[in-house]
């Protein structure tokens, strides 16, 4: 997929753009925690003399791994972001930063893939985990299985935790 946006010969003004993400993007990144995507990216680019401004918003969906039973969960994906577009001779300025970026005043086109890629990683939620009751049984079992055997024989007081001596630190203070 294409996410360049053509600027030369583009005169002041607005334009509306419109992109597509599926799960092709990922694969180009060798991102192996997206597997598919249906996200509709929506770009507002606006143009003056020697710079651009591109509103980016992003809805739709990322089909991620479960936390817990590792199953394909779908989670939703919004994001609303403003990107600077600077046009300048390279090494007379700043590099481009996550912010803007610089364009030569001679290149016909800006490429948003790795910022639309960025926008969607970085929105996507810490922990992804199905509802409950909706986890995989089967796993669900399986790791209620595996915590009852590493908890055979052993007390709760010996389980080491690296907060026990904080207990004892709790119980001095008043003294």
């Amino acid at each position: 997929m294409d996410y360049k946006i053509h600027i030369s010969g583009l005169a002041q003004g607005k334009y509306e753009y419109e992109f597509p993400v599926k799960g092709d993007l990922f694969k180009e990144f060798d991102n192996q925690q997206i597997m598919d995507a249906d996200i509709l990216v929506k770009v507002v680019l606006e143009k003056g003399s020697g710079w651009m401004n591109a509103n980016v918003e992003g809805q739709g969906t990322a089909t991620v791994e479960c936390d817990r039973c590792l199953d394909e969960l779908k989670v939703p994906v919004s994001f609303s972001e403003s990107l600077a577009i600077r046009s300048a001779k390279l090494g007379e300025e700043a590099e481009s930063s996550d912010e803007f970026i610089i364009v030569d005043p001679s290149e016909a086109e800006v490429d948003l893939k790795q910022f639309i890629y960025d926008y969607i990683c970085v929105n996507l939620p810490l922990v992804t985990v199905h509802p409950d009751g909706e986890c995989n049984p089967e796993m669900l079992a399986k790791l209620d299985s595996m915590q009852a055997e590493e908890g055979k024989g052993q007390k709760d007081n010996d389980i080491y935790s690296p907060f026990s001596g904080l207990k004892d630190l709790l119980g001095k203070k008043g003294k």
